[in-house]
């Protein structure tokens, strides 16, 4: 975290309203990488985007740390399709390292402004036949945000084609915008020149085709994502990925992960499926809503419906994305499933096996480097043998949330827990309809448990319904 500067009253005023309004959207709205649905592909990054040993100013084109997106509601283990038509999308873009942003002296910080870590740029966008908003493709790399930020090259933008779409056979328009436009020039008249030099310009396109896209509402309903991660906080990247894993940080064998904090919310409406018989997992086929956050191994969730949140061996590593807005891996899993691995766990039972909860050190995580630095808390010493790729590999496929309300240790192998012992891992609570759960193997009441009926083995009471 980057630590607090002086600035001017009226600065500090300014970034105390959007310090306190982003930490109510952070705990209100509930939010999760590993839950309510978080998607890199849904925040217009590649799965790699947040690496944390990206180098400093420079930035993924399209990529965003904040994004609403409205969309045709199709949804694969309960979060959206990336194949989905989206009609109304907005994304903050994603901002580089910047080891000199200063921002508020709180633990969810946020830049000041004219600083790199405040927010300042992004995109809205809005067509009836699709915006075809999309990530770029795996094989993009980082550029300064100088060139990624809204600045246009003819109408779209040297790196206009991704984020938020454009589409002339629709109806609507794309708004690429940057306030530090304004807002740097004056700040500089005034004597407090913006730490940030790297902004864009504020440019719009307007769509008058006739196509509207409205088959795939009929097919699969609607749903509407939003969706946040850390890098709000004061450009903090805590991922791994191709630079984690150059010269002196190869120990992943090529593993790519997304940020382990932030979080995501998804309301769907599916009347299609109105039809379908209720079950334990899938009590609501009409209306289903998600939401859950991550932040330092503590994560939570609430939903109407069973939701993968996190995927451990045979995950798909990498992604490509094509001019139509579809997804899908480029290549095999680095992580393939270790003998006896099971296929599917719920997330806030301990007696499931993983690694990542149960054996693996509070040391290897994401979010232990810096840029510059020689060591990576991704490295042998601290992952074992193997790093990240052979904790997954050990990890359920799919590990889920269920119907109900649940609060569990982070499961992502990149997590980066805060609280000691015995609150690593974090101890696991749910109620919902697949039973009642509650209790961790480092409490000191997990032997008396474990000796009574209800007790899983894990120091965990496990009471279930049979999910």
């Amino acid at each position: 975290m980057i630590g607090f500067r002086g600035k001017t009253a009226s600065a500090v005023i300014v970034s105390g309203a959007l310090a306190v309004a982003s930490l109510v959207t952070w705990a209100g709205m509930a939010q999760a990488v590993t839950g309510g649905g978080y998607s890199p592909s849904q925040m217009d990054c590649q799965a790699f985007a947040d690496d944390w040993a990206t180098p400093p100013g420079m930035v993924y084109p399209g990529c965003h740390n904040l994004a609403l997106n409205v969309e045709s509601g199709g949804t694969t283990q309960g979060a959206a399709n990336d194949s989905n038509t989206r009609y109304v999308e907005f994304g903050q873009d994603q901002m580089g390292i910047d080891p000199k942003s200063s921002a508020t002296p709180t633990e969810y910080q946020i830049g000041y402004p004219g600083n790199t870590g405040s927010p300042h740029a992004g995109c809205v966008a809005a067509n009836t036949d699709g915006t075809g908003g999309r990530s770029a493709p795996a094989s993009q790399k980082p550029v300064p945000a100088s060139q990624a930020e809204n600045t246009p090259s003819g109408q779209y933008g040297q790196y206009g084609q991704y984020g938020c779409g454009n589409n002339k056979n629709g109806t609507g328009l794309k708004i690429n915008y940057d306030y530090y436009q304004w807002y740097c020039p004056i700040a500089a008249a005034a004597g407090q020149p913006c730490e940030d030099p790297s902004y864009g310009t504020t440019w719009y396109q307007l769509d008058h085709g006739t196509s509207v896209a409205y088959k795939p509402i009929v097919a699969n309903g609607l749903l509407v994502y939003f969706g946040e991660d850390d890098n709000v906080d004061n450009t903090e990247h805590d991922g791994v990925g191709p630079y984690n894993n150059a010269a002196g940080f190869k120990n992943d064998s090529g593993a790519q992960n997304g940020p382990s904090d932030g979080g995501a919310m998804t309301l769907s409406a599916t009347p299609q499926n109105a039809s379908k018989t209720p079950s334990l997992t899938h009590p609501e086929g009409l209306v289903n809503y998600s939401a859950g956050f991550c932040a330092d191994g503590i994560c939570a969730e609430v939903t109407t419906q069973q939701q993968t949140v996190n995927h451990g061996c045979n995950a798909p590593d990498s992604y490509v994305t094509t001019k139509h807005g579809k997804a899908g891996p480029t290549k095999k899993s680095q992580a393939p499933c270790a003998a006896g691995t099971p296929q599917n766990a719920n997330v806030y039972d301990y007696a499931a096996q993983n690694p990542s909860v149960q054996t693996e050190s509070p040391n290897c995580n994401g979010g232990g480097g810096s840029p510059g630095s020689t060591t990576s808390s991704t490295d042998a010493q601290n992952c074992g043998p193997g790093g990240m790729n052979a904790i997954r590999s050990a990890e359920p496929a799919n590990e889920n949330a269920n119907p109900g309300v649940q609060v569990f240790a982070d499961p992502d192998p990149n997590r980066s827990p805060a609280a000691p012992a015995p609150f690593w891992p974090t101890p696991g609570v749910y109620a919902g309809t697949c039973g009642v759960t509650a209790g961790s193997p480092a409490l000191p009441t997990a032997s008396t448990i474990n000796k009574t009926p209800v007790g899983n083995g894990a120091g965990q009471v496990a009471v279930s319904t049979g999910c």
